[in-house]
Formats: structure tokens, sequence, C-alpha cells
């Protein structure tokens, strides 16, 4: 199933129609109807937006029907996002229905992509794999280093960014609840 067939799917499952998910995430009707006909792709923050509507966790809509994969191999993750110069990417790190979701990011260096502030329904940890990241939350910055993790409890927003001139990847996961 794809991401737009899901976000159709969950839709009529919360009893919603296409006007009222328009009108509840101040996103077009027609904008809607073509992402549900997998005719143009949401942005992750208009994305987070639509799960939080319909009351389903990011991870849940983007991840593989599949359950089958267990082990997903590097070369061999599925490409959720990467923003339009490339310097951002979003990866699943799992497959299939599970109850653990996990994503990563990947952001160049000296990267000014700071905008994505979710408050997400669900509580989340990331670790920082390779590099920095500079995270805000509740209008306080911290600066993680490789090896250090943060938890994010839900409905807290978020923004981060790359500080440093290397690449920067970290792993963020939730529990479905």
């Amino acid at each position: 199933m794809e991401l737009g067939e899901k976000i159709k799917y969950f839709r009529k499952k919360k009893g919603l129609t296409i006007k009222e998910l328009s009108e509840l995430t101040n996103l077009s009707i027609g904008f809607i109807s073509n992402l549900e006909r997998n005719l143009n792709s949401p942005s992750v923050s208009n994305l987070q937006l639509i799960c939080e509507v319909l009351g389903i966790n990011l991870m849940e809509i983007l991840q593989s029907t599949s359950e089958k994969d267990f082990i997903i191999r590097k070369n061999e993750r599925k490409e959720i996002f990467t923003t339009e110069d490339k310097k951002i990417k979003f990866e699943m790190l799992t497959n299939g229905n599970k109850e653990l979701n996990g994503i990563s990011i990947s952001i160049e260096g000296n990267s000014k992509y700071s905008d994505i502030s979710w408050g997400h329904n669900y509580d989340e940890l990331g670790i920082v794999v390779k590099g920095s990241l500079e995270i805000q939350i509740n209008n306080e910055t911290y600066l993680l280093k490789e090896g250090d993790s943060i938890y994010v409890s839900k409905f807290t927003p978020h923004r981060y960014r790359n500080p440093s001139n290397e690449i920067n990847i970290t792993y963020w996961f939730s529990v479905k609840e």
C-alpha cells in the first residue's frame, strides 16, 4: 500500500471526509485529494500534521506493510523523504508492522535546515550516531555529540540542525501506542 492509500485508509477509518481533514489540517482539499491518489508528496511537517489529526504515529504510516522483514541492510533502507537540495534524508530503520519504529535522519554539514518543528503524539528517543546535532526544545538549545541521546516527550515541539562541517546522522525510535 502506497503512502496516499494509507492516508485515505486512516482518514476513512477515523470517519473523516477529505473536506473535514482539510479543515482540521488547514491543507487544501485539492492537496489532500492529490496526496491520497499519490499525485504529490507531502512535506515532513504536513505529513506529521495529517498523522496528528488522524491520531496515528508518523512511523506507522510510512513503514512497509510486510511483516517478514526483520533485517534491514543499510543499502536497502526505504527512503522516506529527501529535501530538494539533497542535504537532508529520512530513511526507515524498521520494516513491517512492528511495535518499535525507527528512522535515520542524515543532515549534511553546516546545514541551515532547522524548520522542522513537530509535536508528536508519541514519545521518542534520538541517538546521535555521527557528528553533532543542535536541538531546541521548549526554547532551550542543546548540543548533542556522537553517542549522546535525548528523550523527547510526546507533544513537545522541537527543532534541530547540524551545526558542524561534517555530516550528522541520528537514529530516532518510538513505540506504537
